[in-house]
């Protein structure tokens, strides 16, 4: 059985705001105070979908096909950068600043 994969092209945007302006947005009437810092939150969530989604796509590298066009990267390696982030992000949730 063959099957025959379309390239997939994904990307992933980050919008880097101003503390201030977001200070001035209004926010949502329903939303519940959480203990946790809502950018932290966002940034554990958009941590735990982005390693999610690219977990989705992993295949041995038996199933693999060869193709020379494309890059892969190890799984481990993503993992690595998620354990990575996910630690300098509880130690200090502003360590992308410096």
């Amino acid at each position: 059985m063959n099957i025959v994969r379309t390239p997939s092209v994904a990307q992933i945007g980050i919008s880097v705001e101003l503390l201030d302006s977001l200070a001035q947005q209004t926010p949502v009437g329903s939303a519940a105070v959480s203990s946790v810092d809502s950018f932290t939150q966002f940034t554990q969530k958009m941590l735990d979908n982005f390693y999610n989604f690219a977990s989705s796509f992993a295949v041995s590298q038996a199933q693999m096909t060869p193709s020379p066009s494309e890059m892969f990267i190890p799984a481990n390696v993503v993992l690595k950068w998620y354990e990575n982030f996910q630690r300098r992000l509880a130690q200090n949730p502003l360590f992308w600043k410096t």
